[in-house]
C-alpha cells in the first residue's frame, strides 16, 4: 500500500496534470470563440436547414424556413456534418458557457448561467 506521502505526491501531480489540460481547454475555447466571431457562425448557423424534434429525440418533418430553436437538420445540407443535431441557439449558448469556463480557467469570476447543464448534457 501506497504511504500517505506517495498518495499525496499522486494527487499533486494528477493537480499538475489538471491545470496543463485546463490551460490548453482554455486555448481551445478562445481559439474556437475567434473562429465563430471570424466566420460569422452564428448567422450562417441561424440560416442552416432545420426540423422540430420528435417526443422520442429524433428529428421530424423538415422546417419550410429555419427555425432557431428547432434542432439544425443532421440529414441534409450543411448539417448533415454535425456530430450531433442542436439548434443554433443550443450551439450559441454553449459557446457562452465555455467562454464562460475559459473565463474562469483565466482567474475572472463569471455568473452562473442555469442553461448550461442541459446544453453541456451532450449524447453521442
Amino acid at each position: 500500500m501506497a504511504t500517505l506521502e506517495q498518495q499525496v505526491s499522486t494527487l499533486a501531480n494528477t493537480l499538475i496534470q489538471l491545470g496543463a489540460s485546463a490551460v490548453a481547454l482554455k486555448k481551445q475555447i478562445d481559439d474556437s470563440s475567434a473562429a465563430w466571431t471570424n466566420l460569422g457562425a452564428a448567422n450562417l448557423l441561424n440560416n442552416f436547414n432545420t426540423a422540430a424534434a420528435t417526443s422520442s429525440g429524433g428529428l421530424g418533418t423538415a422546417d419550410a424556413t429555419p427555425n432557431v430553436t428547432h434542432p439544425i437538420d443532421t440529414r441534409t445540407g450543411s448539417g448533415s456534418q454535425l456530430v450531433q443535431a442542436m439548434s443554433s441557439t443550443q450551439l450559441a449558448t454553449l459557446l457562452t458557457s465555455l467562454q464562460g469556463i475559459s473565463s474562469v480557467i483565466g482567474g475572472a469570476a463569471v455568473a452562473i448561467n442555469g442553461a448550461t447543464v442541459p446544453t453541456l448534457a451532450l449524447t453521442h
